[in-house]
Formats: C-alpha cells, sequence, structure tokens
C-alpha cells in the first residue's frame, strides 16, 4: 500500500476550513474521485493476456477513521496469484516471471504505481476545486 504526500496543501486546507462540518465527507468524495481518475489510466496499462487482470481492478469506496479518510485500488480477485508478479517484474528481467514478460504497447508492468504517482502531482490543487465545487452546490 503507498501512501500519497501532497505539496500545496495551503488552499486545500482553506477550502476544507470553508467546509466546515462537511470538510471529512467532501475530502473522502474529492479523495474518490482522483482515485477514479487514477485508475482509468490504470486500466490503459494494466498487460492483457486473457483480461483477467484488468477485470479485477476496481477502485473502493473511501473509508472514513475519524477525520482520515482512506481509498485503495486495487487488482488481484482470480488474478491475485500473479497480480504483483505483473505489476513488479520489469519485462525481460529474467526469472520465472520476468523472463519473456512483454507488454505490448501502452501496457507496462508498474501499471497501477505509474498513474498514482502522476495523479498526486498536482492533487492537492484538483482535490481544492473539487472541495471548493461541492462547497459552491451547497450554497446555491
Amino acid at each position: 500500500m503507498a501512501t500519497i504526500k501532497l505539496k500545496g496543501l495551503a488552499p486545500l486546507m482553506n477550502a476544507f476550513t470553508a467546509a466546515g462540518k462537511d470538510a471529512p465527507r467532501f475530502a473522502a468524495r474529492a479523495l474518490y474521485e482522483e482515485a477514479q481518475e487514477a485508475f482509468v489510466l490504470s486500466q490503459a496499462l494494466v498487460p492483457v493476456d486473457m483480461g483477467v487482470l484488468r477485470a479485477s481492478g476496481q477502485v473502493h469506496f473511501p473509508v472514513m477513521s475519524g477525520t482520515k479518510a482512506m481509498v485503495m485500488i486495487t487488482y488481484g480477485g482470480a488474478a491475485a496469484s500473479y497480480a504483483i508478479y505483473v505489476h513488479e517484474i520489469p519485462p525481460n528481467s529474467g526469472g520465472r516471471w520476468g523472463k519473456g514478460n512483454k507488454h505490448a504497447p501502452p501496457t507496462r508492468y508498474k501499471y497501477l504505481e505509474y498513474p498514482v504517482k502522476r495523479y498526486s502531482k498536482d492533487m492537492a490543487a484538483r482535490m481544492t476545486a473539487r472541495v471548493l465545487n461541492m462547497l459552491n452546490r451547497r450554497f446555491t
């Protein structure tokens, strides 16, 4: 499981302050929407043999713990026995899983890590916009 540290949090914290008691719910929803976008990109990158690994992907609803929200994107299910190997082992790296392991473009190993890292770069700004949008809808 990866934890993401966001940069540029002051505007996001201001948006949460403005949200008041709704801040945890707004944060969870914004985080879930961010995860869905990263998931869509990951779906395009998941190597496909028979489609089982791609079909196993899912974005889980936010889990709240006090004022903290967690959203998970997972792959596994029926593909659990090999999902980690496909994700972690570079093609043609040798060994049982890497040898001859080729990914047709645009698929790749690190099919989940890459989009999550990519989306985390500007996540605070996008989440701020999402929370402000929720605030605007609350008052209109």
